[in-house]
């Protein structure tokens, strides 16, 4: 997978002509030596071509010898060996240094030289890509490749400010301005921004980029109206936004399917509308007017990027996946903390040896660790206790053992003295690597694990750092933190390095799950996110659907809320919503046209707020097709002069009927076939009880259901037939029912379609 905006994929050293010219820029060469050395560069370009790696390395060497001073025999030479990996990427590095040394105010060899450091990786590898990197923008800072690959560096302020100085003198650029400016926001130098920015503004004001940077700054400031006006301006603008800056800004919390999406590719003209689309799915609350979700997501952006910053981009966990599988499984030492100080309480000391006694925080804990009851200690602690041990039995004091150490070696033997072993909690680590793009969220937001978790649900309502066993002064460690979050669960995040002994060398704090509930936060914390707006109402929501009257081309959604007043809006995948409706009485109807939605739902009771997201397709109903089914207690009224208001109005919103009450279903019909001013059709209904109606309603057939038959043969008209059943209480004894609709044309000899909604009876 290609990364982030290009973030992630290291510049493929190509040919670039070199100039042969020295310090001074005069010829080294006379014109016959120029032609010669050119035809022997060229030679060895065409040997490294068909694959001849040394032929071509001995061309270059026979260059350099009778050119010293020409720097593209060493700049050729790093090429050749950055093909000789993994080892020869040390002898580049050598080679561009002396390109350098030829050719100081050329920024190809720093930037080669940052290139092959990226290969290297870790603290060495960020060192010298750092300089190199830093040396290209001085020389020139629209240098391609330079600025992305120096975004993908750990910036602390002081590297920061720094780049901010080289960048300061070439600020007449727009694009360097531009580059300023961010940096500019990055150390909340607001102000700085805000005039860089609008002296760009001044000469572009539809420029996509410099509004979204320009909202970007006020947002983080605090300023929320100006900040939102100038980011509707840069969404309205989406089409030209070439550096991608709208897309950097909202990476960190797409989930997996938008992130494919946009990698996928999003036309310039659809951008605006896509984004839209992703901020309206975010929206925390449709009866307030405005998505503040957007401003809370700048806040939280601030503080994540002040607060976890990813100090160690360069390691091979960041950058491979190989490397991140290699990490995944927990160290006996990650292990052995993990049981000590989380699993485990200890208890003071008792008596004889100095060893704390184990006690289970839960027996659904102690299913996952079944070892011996010294299983859960260090490995010194192990081996300083054997010791212990033998010398006790060798001088015949065995009555100085514990209890427990005796019964435990009688049972056990060595046993319990044996490694810490990891039982299998049911899932498979890798799985969370498998999310769309792991690598990319990091790498390009800039943050590490604890800050994607911020970004995308913002403060935790508690945060534990270490373990539990606060007895313990091994469990006492900033190495370890667990955020919990009311209604998610538990994310826990430790730095693997710190208690594998060497065996891990992941530095950073990333996401450590080790048990399953915190799998399944870790998970969410990868493909979800959400607002810190509390939204505890719980309420049910069901739809239906039908032909709108005045255009055939769009359907009308019935939503309906089982509690409180509703706010309904149906989102496109590109687009905003624009059907979006309220109301009071928990039913609403949205108007699309078919095609794949969002479906918001958000109802409001009192003081409290419940949201509910779904996808839902909405159908197309402009040909031959039925509406949904509704059911409502009958009235006195016959049952074929029911229409759809009389049923929207009646429907109970919780689908639940009282017993000894009739039961009226509905349903239309559109685009019946025709024959000699009439339309004939079968109906068929089917009223099952279900104890699963998940299961039931996906089966083909249900056996033991109730069915109602009829033919029934109606003048032609506009096109519309409503179809009605009563279907009386001797039928309906309490519990839950599926009510399936199907009709056969009977003129055209073919299936009308098929529906079903379930209900209660109480």
């Amino acid at each position: 997978m290609k990364g982030v905006l290009g973030f992630f994929s290291l510049l493929a050293l190509g040919d670039v002509p070199v100039a042969l010219r020295g310090d001074s820029g005069h010829e080294l060469v006379t014109a016959a030596q120029q032609a010669d050395s050119a035809a022997l560069l060229r030679r060895a370009r065409d040997t490294l071509t068909r694959g001849d790696l040394n032929a071509a390395i001995r061309l270059a060497e026979r260059y350099a010898q009778r050119y010293p001073k020409d720097p593209a025999a060493p700049l050729f030479l790093g090429d050749a060996y950055m093909r000789r990996m993994p080892t020869g990427r040390f002898r580049a590095m050598e080679y561009y240094r002396a390109a350098q040394r030829l050719e100081p105010r050329s920024p190809e060899p720093p930037y080669r030289l940052s290139v092959a450091a990226f290969y290297i990786g870790g603290a060495d590898g960020e060192r010298i890509a750092r300089d190199g990197l830093e040396r290209v923008l001085e020389l020139d800072p629209t240098y391609p490749g330079a600025w992305e690959k120096w975004r993908l560096l750990y910036r602390s302020p002081s590297d920061r400010r720094e780049v901010i100085g080289l960048l300061r003198p070439h600020a007449y650029a727009p694009r360097v301005a531009e580059r300023l400016a961010l940096l500019y926001i990055e150390d909340e130098q607001y102000g700085a921004a805000d005039s860089v920015l609008d002296g760009l503004l001044a000469q572009d004001p539809s420029n996509a980029a410099w509004l979204a940077l320009r909202a970007q700054g006020r947002l983080e400031a605090g300023d929320t109206t100006v900040g939102m006006a100038l980011y509707q301006r840069a969404l309205s603008n989406a089409d030209n936004d070439s550096t991608g800056v709208l897309w950097q800004q909202v990476v960190g919390i797409a989930s997996p399917d938008e992130f494919l999406a946009w990698e996928a590719g999003i036309a310039p003209q659809q951008r605006g509308a896509w984004l839209a689309a992703f901020w309206a799915r975010r929206n925390p609350d449709l009866f307030a007017g405005v998505n503040t979700r957007v401003a809370e997501h700048f806040a939280r952006l601030r503080y994540a990027r002040k607060r976890y910053p990813l100090l160690h981009p360069m390691v091979s966990y960041q950058r491979d996946a190989v490397a991140r599988a290699m990490n995944l499984e927990p160290s006996r030492g990650e292990r052995q903390f993990h049981l000590r100080c989380e699993v485990y309480q200890a208890q003071p000391p008792s008596s004889g040896l100095n060893v704390p006694l184990p006690g289970v925080s839960s027996a659904r804990e102690r299913a996952y660790t079944d070892m011996g009851i010294l299983s859960y200690l260090t490995d010194e602690e192990k081996e300083s206790l054997r010791s212990a041990v033998h010398q006790a039995q060798a001088a015949g004091a065995t009555a100085l053992i514990p209890r427990l150490v005796r019964e435990a070696i009688r049972e056990e033997g060595d046993l319990a003295f044996a490694p810490t072993q990891f039982a299998p909690l049911g899932f498979d680590l890798r799985d969370v690597d498998s999310v769309a793009a792991r690598i990319g969220y990091s790498l390009a937001t800039g943050l590490d694990d604890r800050g994607l978790m911020y970004l995308r649900f913002g403060p935790p309502g508690r945060e534990i750092l270490g373990g539990d066993n606060s007895l313990d002064p091994q469990c006492n460690t900033s190495e370890v933190e667990r955020w919990r979050y009311p209604g998610i669960g538990e994310v826990r995040f430790a730095k693997p390095n710190a208690f594998s002994k060497g065996l891990r060398v992941v530095p950073e704090m990333v996401f450590r799950p080790m048990n399953p509930d915190q799998f399944e936060v870790t998970r969410a914390g990868l493909t979800r996110d959400a607002s810190s707006e509390p939204a505890p109402l719980e309420f049910g929501v069901w739809t239906a659907q039908f032909r709108n009257f005045a255009d055939p081309a769009v359907t009308d959604v019935l939503v309906v809320t089982t509690v409180g007043r509703l706010a309904a809006s149906l989102v496109p995948a590109a687009g905003s919503s624009s059907s979006e409706r309220a109301s009071g009485s928990g039913r609403v109807v949205l108007v699309e046209r078919s095609g794949e939605y969002t479906l918001l739902a958000h109802a409001r009771q009192d003081d409290r707020l419940g949201r509910q997201a779904l996808r839902l397709g909405v159908r197309d109903l402009s040909g031959t097709a039925m509406s949904d089914v509704l059911v409502a207690p009958a009235w006195e009224t016959a049952v074929d002069s029911a229409t759809r208001a009389d049923m929207v109005g009646r429907a109970p919103r919780d689908l639940t009927f009282a017993a000894g009450v009739t039961v009226r279903a509905y349903v239309e019909l559109y685009g019946l076939s025709e024959r000699e001013g009439r339309r004939s059709f079968r109906a068929r209904f089917l009223v099952l009880r279900t104890r699963d109606p998940y299961r039931d309603i996906a089966r083909q057939t249900w056996e033991g259901a109730t069915t109602f038959e009829f033919d029934r043969a109606q003048p032609g008209g506009d096109g519309l037939v409503r179809l009605a059943l009563d279907i009386q209480p001797g039928y309906l004894p309490r519990g839950t029912y599926l009510l399936r609709a199907e009709v056969l044309d009977l003129g055209a000899e073919q299936r009308l379609g098929r529906v079903a909604i379930a209900f209660h009876v109480r």
